[in-house]
């Protein structure tokens, strides 16, 4: 049996519903803020807010991070689909390490919600640019061995 064709793992499964949830929670304040991010975290936090405005210039990046993250989501779901663990744990690795990095290196108790959402941002496009260079290279491979397998015939 193939290795990369293996039933669904269960850590498969829990990967992906965390990555749906972190999808839902990019999308509900887009949604709430009706695009505007900046305007709704402002209003929502006004009373918590640093006086040196810390969501100036959130929008652009917040929506960058939520279409890299749709499309982290909708990779992953087709790995899944099509049972391919090896594309699945290649297009987790980038957004794993990059948000807990993220994550660690923020002060929490005044955190700058740009660098927190840039560090997800490049996580994402780093898992979703190895992730099809991974797919490349193990089509590239595929033909390689077909071609050697018919020239040694």
């Amino acid at each position: 049996m193939n290795p990369s064709r293996q039933p669904d793992p269960k850590w498969q499964i829990a990967a992906l519903a965390c990555l749906a949830a972190a999808w839902i929670a990019l999308a509900t304040p887009l949604v709430l803020g009706r695009g505007d991010v900046d305007a709704f975290f402002l209003r929502t936090f006004k009373a918590y807010a640093r006086s040196s405005h810390p969501y100036l210039n959130l929008t652009p990046t917040f929506q960058q991070l939520w279409l890299a993250w749709s499309c982290l989501l909708a990779f992953s779901s087709g790995a899944i689909a099509y049972r391919k663990a090896d594309l699945f744990s290649v297009l987790c690795v980038g957004p794993a390490l990059a948000c807990g990095i993220t994550a660690m290196s923020v002060s929490w108790s005044d955190p700058d919600w740009i660098v927190v959402c840039g560090g997800c941002l490049i996580g994402c496009v780093v898992g979703l640019v190895s992730g099809a260079a991974y797919l490349a290279y193990v089509s590239l491979m595929r033909k390689v061995e077909q071609l050697n397998a018919a020239d040694s015939r």
